[in-house]
């Protein structure tokens, strides 16, 4: 079965975003396991070279690493920062990117690794400019950054006592964007596997 880590780009407690991804799992709970990354727990300091020697940096950024690499895929949910990806997730994927460099037993855990991209925002846009953000820096550390995204515009107005509540429409959209990432994972899975055998 693969295994889909979900990562918010938010470190707010009632962050919309965290709430997209929670409507995700959700969603997703039957159909493979789910790795959710909570902000807090990624614990890393401003990237600094001058900080990849210390020994308690990098045994946070080891152990982050390994559920990058373990996973088959990726769904990460951002707000949009004047435009850009927030410094919470720059940040870690800036680090986690890093390690491969440091430590030659460590690989790029973003190589052809499929990754969905969502926003929910308050406003009309639904995240569209971190989104393109987003597809830049993950494509540039080597992802297979789906083609399709997930955008939730005026995310307040969808969020009910029992969670968000899309439209068919919107509805509809989310779950192509999940089936299509299922398909890459499995395919992506698949051929690791027959790698590994073959190796």
């Amino acid at each position: 079965m693969s295994t889909l880590l979900l990562i918010s780009g938010s470190q707010r407690r009632e962050s919309w975003n965290a709430r997209l991804l929670d409507h995700l799992a959700f969603s997703l709970q039957w159909q493979c396991a789910v790795d959710l990354l909570e902000p807090r727990s990624m614990g890393l300091p401003l990237f600094d070279q001058d900080l990849e020697a210390d020994a308690d940096v990098l045994a946070t950024l080891t152990a982050l690493h390994q559920r990058f690499s373990q996973c088959s895929g990726i769904i990460v949910a951002c707000p949009e920062y004047n435009g850009q990806a927030t410094p919470l997730l720059k940040n870690t994927i800036d680090w986690v990117s890093r390690l491969a460099h440091i430590d030659a037993r460590f690989g790029n855990p973003f190589f052809n690794k499929p990754v969905l991209l969502c926003s929910a925002s308050t406003g009309w846009s639904g995240g569209a400019l971190v989104i393109q953000n987003l597809r830049a820096l993950f494509g540039y550390v080597g992802a297979m950054v789906m083609g399709s995204s997930i955008g939730i515009a005026r995310a307040p107005d969808q969020w009910t006592a029992d969670g968000f509540q899309f439209d068919g429409t919107t509805e509809s959209q989310v779950e192509a964007a999940l089936s299509t990432l299922l398909q890459w994972t499995e395919h992506f899975r698949k051929m690791s596997e027959a790698e590994l055998l073959s190796a």
